[in-house]
């Protein structure tokens, strides 16, 4: 049965790999509940900061990817990085801080927004269709000019600060709950900045391997970390999904990617709820 338990963990792993660099994420979101909702973990501070140091490690290898397609626009993801570290840092003080139930709740309650978000966003299969979105947030500030190393050229505009600035609380979110928050920047900054979905989520990949590098560390600091066989067996399979996913990384439609994210956020986090509720 051990043995079962290792390989479910390197499957979810890759599963959770593939589809998070396809979103610009870490593949936590995905990972992180189905952790404790199929190994009935009782330390949600655990499971935080494993799966934070295997999205840390798995983000670093993808963005070594990236910077080789050259689809990643460095100075805005050393900005998202630099706002988002404090908050990795305090995160991981503060989970170990909340009951398990109270987590459990807080964490579906997460998803069950996000699930929202994308269930209501009337243009979002306009958007992703043609690659660009329409810019909720008009208020160019800095222009960028990115070519890809294929030479296709991608010219964007946005607001700086504002783009910037939410992301002090993505850095909390990200190692409170072990998820990296990709999930959340990506389609923030493609709906509301208007980047394109490419530059998007490696710029997001980018910054998550240095802010969440500084929450994991935190975590491990605090003993959050279970190496074995967690983050083994997780961290491989992420490791390999996460090459996979960022090879079919604008080869499977965006609109596909976002509905197959909306079902799996929702069903994970209902049950989520209805666990800490159940107590």
């Amino acid at each position: 049965m051990e043995y079962l338990d290792w390989i479910l963990m390197v499957l979810l792993g890759v599963f959770s790999g593939a589809y998070g660099v396809l979103v610009g994420a870490g593949g936590g979101f995905i990972l992180s509940p189905m952790l404790l909702l199929l190994f009935d973990t009782e330390e949600p501070e655990m499971v935080a900061g494993t799966v934070l140091a295997a999205i840390a490690i798995n983000s670093i290898l993808v963005a070594i990817r990236y910077i080789r397609m050259k689809v990643v626009d460095y100075r805005s993801a050393l900005l998202f990085a630099g706002a988002a570290a404090p908050g990795a840092v305090i995160g991981a003080f503060g989970v170990s801080a909340v009951a398990p139930e109270i987590f459990r709740t807080l964490f579906g309650i997460l998803l069950l927004l996000l699930a929202l978000q994308l269930a209501f966003r009337p243009n979002i299969v306009r958007v992703l269709r043609i690659g660009q979105a329409r810019r909720l947030i008009s208020l160019p500030v800095s222009q960028r000019h990115i070519t890809t190393a294929t030479g296709q050229e991608y010219r964007y505009e946005f607001n700086e600060t504002l783009a910037t600035s939410f992301n002090v609380v993505l850095g909390f979110i990200s190692s409170f709950f072990g998820i990296g928050g990709g999930f959340l920047r990506t389609p923030v900054l493609v709906l509301a900045f208007g980047f394109p979905v490419r530059i998007a989520a490696a710029s997001s990949v980018f910054a998550l391997a240095i802010y969440g590098s500084a929450g994991a560390l935190t975590h491990g600091y605090l003993g959050n970390i279970e190496l074995f066989p967690t983050l083994l067996f997780i961290g491989t399979g992420l490791a390999v999904g996460g090459q996979f996913g960022a090879m079919l990384s604008g080869r499977i439609g965006g609109v596909w990617v976002m509905r197959m994210l909306l079902v799996v956020v929702f069903l994970l986090g209902v049950r989520l709820i209805w666990q800490g509720v159940a107590g």
